[in-house]
């Protein structure tokens, strides 16, 4: 009967410590980096669509500070300004008086009054000028509308 080799504890510590191939290292950094691109765009994606949904909710506060606005003013006039509106409560103080930067896009607030009838808008354009988000507009009908990689305006479809 031939013997077989020898086995000692040595030999498997040494079979045990010999570590991974370059195969299977390439292997694992390729299914590593299929996620990456699977997981990369989701991601963005599910953060761009966050900092819509804060500006969307930005835009109904700001609409809801104009209207009280409008009902404490003597003239009736809507607000002219981001502070006049800090004033009423319902926005949080912040920098800036016609524009605001806040969740990435710049909130630019303009108001007056055309034919005896009092106006506000407000455009919320992303800081990055980007051409794939979403760039939103609302007015004293309180409708939010938005356009793909242009500035919205009154005739944009609504949200």
């Amino acid at each position: 009967m031939t013997a077989g080799p020898v086995r000692t504890k040595e030999g498997a510590a040494l079979r045990r410590a010999r570590g991974f191939t370059v195969v299977e290292l390439l292997f694992v950094m390729g299914i590593l980096g299929i996620l990456a691109v699977i997981a990369i765009p989701a991601y963005t994606s599910f953060i761009q669509k966050a900092r819509e949904t804060a500006v969307q909710t930005m835009l109904s506060k700001i609409k809801k500070a104009e209207e009280v606005h409008r009902i404490a003013d003597s003239s009736g006039l809507y607000a002219g300004d981001f502070q006049e509106l800090v004033a009423t409560g319902i926005l949080s103080p912040a920098s800036g008086t016609t524009t605001r930067d806040e969740h990435d896009y710049r909130f630019t607030l303009a108001s007056g009054v055309a034919g005896g009838i009092p106006y506000w808008t407000v455009n919320a354009n992303p800081l990055n000028g980007s051409a794939t988000v979403r760039w939103f507009f609302i007015d004293e009908t309180g409708v939010v509308r938005f356009e793909t990689g242009a500035p919205a305006t009154s005739t944009s479809p609504p949200v």
